[in-house]
């Protein structure tokens, strides 16, 4: 029975997997998020990171989709570059690291920063490997059928993972190249939902 439904609702499934390259603000969110990849990169690279400015920093926070910037300034750039280092070069696992940067109670969690803030810096340091999480993506997986049950509760490092295993399948069935394209399908997803939304009233 279940793989009936699975099948059954694979045509809509597709449709939420086609980026519309030609959408202007599609091109507008990517500019601002993922045009910068290489250069964002280099700064974030071991050896780069004891001279990351402020400026640079904010830079970083500004493109993930972070708000709260004068909350964000209140770090000082030496906690910013130790939390870096930690969770992109860390040998304890991710969910542990990931705990650690994005809990509230976090050793290395960031004044204005969630979930977000860590997770797009995981994927700007490989994008192969890491997602984006914000409340996009959970919509993607949403109404793509794929959420994984443990992504809202549990451990925050545990649900990185949970949330990671979910978006390989969107990736999987969308013949996507990396999760930076997964991220612009769920930022386009969430627009089409409240296009729609609106449209109806």
């Amino acid at each position: 029975m279940p793989h009936k439904l699975l099948v059954k609702s694979m045509p809509k499934i597709q449709e939420l997997f086609v980026l519309a390259e030609d959408d202007q603000r599609l091109l507008a969110y990517r500019r601002k998020k993922w045009l910068r990849s290489a250069e964002f990169q280099e700064w974030l690279q071991e050896g780069a990171l004891p001279t990351l400015s402020m400026e640079q920093a904010l830079e970083l926070y500004r493109a993930s989709g972070g708000r709260d910037v004068a909350g964000f300034k209140t770090n000082t750039i030496e906690d910013i570059r130790d939390g870096l280092d930690f969770l992109l070069y860390d040998n304890i696992k991710l969910e542990g690291r990931f705990d650690e940067c994005a809990a509230p109670e976090g050793a290395y969690r960031m004044a204005g920063t969630g979930k977000e803030f860590p997770s797009y810096l995981l994927c700007l340091s490989n994008p192969g490997l890491f997602a984006v999480w914000n409340s996009n993506a959970e919509g993607l997986l949403k109404r793509s059928g794929l959420a994984p049950a443990g992504v809202r509760r549990g451990p925050i490092g545990i649900r990185y993972l949970d949330l990671l295993e979910g978006l390989n399948q969107v990736r999987a069935r969308s013949g996507r190249h990396d999760f930076r394209e997964i991220d612009e399908l769920a930022y386009q997803s969430a627009r089409t939902k409240s296009s729609t939304k609106t449209a109806g009233g």
